[in-house]
């Protein structure tokens, strides 16, 4: 059976595709396996260090401190203090990302999330939420300050 060109570029494009989505499988699976402490987990029975309650609303972040105090797109932490935010939403889908901490963790409706991180420079620092969540999404940033 003799392949025409036609024929030949579907084979060579569905190899390449296949080989291609197999690569990021594996090397995926690879990071998740070597890199699990960096992954938002479920809330867990002993979260570490200072707890602070983060909810994600359209289209602001709410932060809540042990003492009560509730600050809205402004953290404040202190510098080498361990810290765990407890991550939910009120409405849909969000996902609070701050480059400088390695924090990138989704905010679900119904659903809490947790993750833990220690600040280790002085300074003001970004974070935004990266899943889009509706007409404002752009407005969901705010500043971090480490004292």
């Amino acid at each position: 059976m003799k392949l025409d060109n036609r024929t030949k570029a579907e084979v060579i494009w569905v190899i390449a595709v296949v080989a291609i989505l197999s690569w990021a499988a594996v090397s995926n699976a690879t990071y998740l396996q070597t890199h699990s402490e960096n992954i938002a987990n479920p809330v867990g029975p002993d979260p570490q260090g200072v707890i602070i309650n983060v909810t994600g609303y359209q289209w602001a972040w709410a932060f809540q401190y042990p003492n009560g105090t509730i600050s809205t797109d402004k953290l404040v932490l202190t510098n080498g203090t361990t810290y765990t935010l407890i991550v939910s939403s009120k409405d849909v889908i969000h996902d609070l990302y701050i480059p400088e901490f390695g924090v990138n963790i989704y905010a679900v409706y119904g659903h809490t999330n947790q993750i833990t991180f220690k600040p280790t420079k002085a300074g003001i620092y970004l974070f935004e939420c990266v899943e889009y969540c509706g007409e404002f999404h752009y407005e969901m940033r705010g500043t971090v300050v480490v004292t």
